[in-house]
């Protein structure tokens, strides 16, 4: 009778490598459409930040008025935002970086409150 040392066997089961092929399946499925998201993120991201600095300009306008008496407008707070445009009836944020845009919406300012810059949706 010839008697087999297990020791002495190498390599996988067929078990062992079929769990390994379910496991990279699941991770493959899982990172494969995060990946091709990243792009919509950035710039999604990039879009917010435009919405913030819009914010920011209109609360140092907001803060001029108030002090000054120096009125302002949309077209003011808008002019020269680098590498963004809003159209004229201030709803779209543009890049020609990119081709997502932001939906947005602004509120006037009044005697208490600076105008706020809101982002609605962002769309192709």
């Amino acid at each position: 009778m010839k008697c087999h040392n297990l020791s002495l066997r190498s390599g996988f089961t067929i078990l062992e490598v079929i769990a390994v092929l379910i496991v990279l399946g699941i991770l493959i499925a899982v990172a494969i459409p995060r990946f091709f998201l990243v792009p919509d993120d950035a710039a999604e991201t990039a879009l917010a930040t435009a919405v913030v600095e819009l914010n920011a300009r209109e609360n140092l306008a907001w803060g001029r008025w108030k002090s000054g008496g120096v009125e302002y407008s949309a077209a003011d707070i808008k002019a020269d935002l680098k590498g963004f445009a809003v159209n004229s009836d201030n709803t779209l944020i543009t890049s020609n970086s990119f081709t997502r845009k932001a939906v947005v919406s602004r509120t006037g300012h009044t005697e208490d409150t600076p105008g706020r810059w809101k982002i609605i949706r962002f769309t192709d």
